[in-house]
């Protein structure tokens, strides 16, 4: 008697042992949440803090017998276990959605944005310029606000990186001086 007193005693206090690690690791687990519950406050908007849900597509009599009716089926009355997940889910298919609309969004702006970028390098390659229209003196042509508009003589001042025995005018409006 006493060696069977003591086997239950051990496997009592194994399953105990047990039971306090599992519990451990259950208020481990429940702690976590909380705090991710807290962070995911925290970065809610204005809108989701008042208005957090959508409204039902059901009728008021359909949400009232939806509520006051008992489960006839095992899967309904399993489900039934898991109805205080009914707002978590809510919650969670919402933010899926707009996480969704997002990436679509998103993709949508990298294309316009590549195709945005395409446009502009095809209108730099058709406006560069040839380095031989760069040699010759050109009126339509400035470099570092001067004009290089050929005035007078030659070498009466200046020099115009296109043409370096060109005089430089200023543009009209340029703050440089001369």
């Amino acid at each position: 008697m006493g060696a069977d007193a003591h086997d239950s005693l051990l496997r009592l206090t194994l399953q105990s042992s047990a039971a306090l690690e599992a519990l451990a690791r259950v208020m481990e687990k429940a702690q976590r949440i909380l705090r991710l519950a807290e962070m995911c406050r925290r970065m809610e908007t204005e809108e989701e803090k008042v208005l957090p849900f959508y409204p039902s597509s059901l009728e008021e009599e359909e949400e009232e017998d939806a509520r006051l009716g008992t489960p006839c089926s095992p899967l309904a009355q399993a489900v039934q276990d898991y109805v205080g997940l009914e707002r978590f889910w809510q919650r969670f298919n919402k933010a899926k959605l707009e996480e969704q609309a997002l990436e679509r969004q998103r993709a949508a702006l990298s294309r316009r944005n590549r195709r945005l970028r395409d446009l502009l390098r095809q209108y730099l390659a058709g406006v560069s310029v040839p380095q031989e229209v760069l040699s010759e003196p050109n009126p339509l042509l400035a470099v570092k606000h001067k004009s290089c508009i050929p005035r007078g003589s030659p070498h009466t001042g200046g020099d115009c990186a296109a043409h370096p025995k060109t005089r430089l005018q200023p543009i009209y409006g340029s703050t440089s001086t001369a």
